[in-house]
């Protein structure tokens, strides 16, 4: 009886045992799924890694993104900026009042040489301007006086008076701020009107300025004549 009894008591005592043994068994058991599991999170966290590269990507494409909009700035700027315009070149003829240039395109239109201009403003009390002119003869410059007149009344512009005698190779045509000085050479030299008036500004006028180029004719070929 009493070895029935102690061996009811210690088996029960055994069992506990085996549970313990088990959880033992259990709790070994955790680490291996564990690690096991741990390769499949390990892409996520991969992909998580991953993430500051393209953010980086990004960073770097709105860093980019001013030197584009600066291209474009400097694209507009360069479109907008105006275009320096190309300023003919006035003609002498154009510096000068109305009456000096009617008056030098008589004078090279009927072939008067040696053409000055006495810009005498401030220092005469007589005329502003002074053109002077060499005459080949006499009837040369009654032709270049009777031009001139009707050139000027054509215009309406007023003329003071005419001053010319025959054998004195010279004449004068007033006509308020300019006056028409028409000299024979040898008397020209005589008074010398550039010397006596060198405190003014003496311009040289040229035939081109004030008498457009004559057109040249077509040559006549012996064709016209078949």
């Amino acid at each position: 009886m009493n070895d029935k009894k102690t061996a009811s008591k210690k088996s029960p005592a055994k069992a506990p045992a085996k549970k313990a043994v088990a959880k033992v068994a259990t709790k070994k058991a955790a680490p291996k799924a564990a690690t096991k599991a741990a390769p499949k999170a390990a892409p996520k966290a991969a992909v998580k890694k991953a993430a500051p590269k393209k953010a980086a990507a990004k960073v770097a494409v709105k860093k980019a993104a001013p030197k584009k909009a600066a291209a474009k700035v400097a694209e507009k700027v360069v479109v907008k900026a105006p275009v320096a315009k190309k300023v003919a070149a006035k003609p002498a003829a154009e510096k000068f009042p109305q009456t000096v240039n009617m008056s030098a395109r008589v004078l090279f239109t009927l072939r008067a040489e040696d053409v000055q201009l006495l810009d005498l403003r401030g220092i005469s009390d007589v005329a502003d301007f002074y053109l002077v002119a060499t005459c080949g003869s006499e009837a040369q410059m009654q032709a270049i006086l009777d031009s001139l007149s009707k050139e000027l009344k054509a215009a309406k512009i007023p003329t003071v008076g005419v001053e010319y005698r025959s054998g004195v190779q010279w004449a004068v045509l007033d006509v308020g701020e300019i006056m028409v000085h028409l000299f024979e050479e040898n008397k020209r030299r005589e008074f010398a009107l550039d010397l006596l008036w060198r405190d003014g500004k003496i311009v040289e006028l040229k035939a081109e300025d004030f008498v457009a180029p004559a057109k040249s004719k077509k040559a006549v070929q012996s064709d016209d004549f078949v």
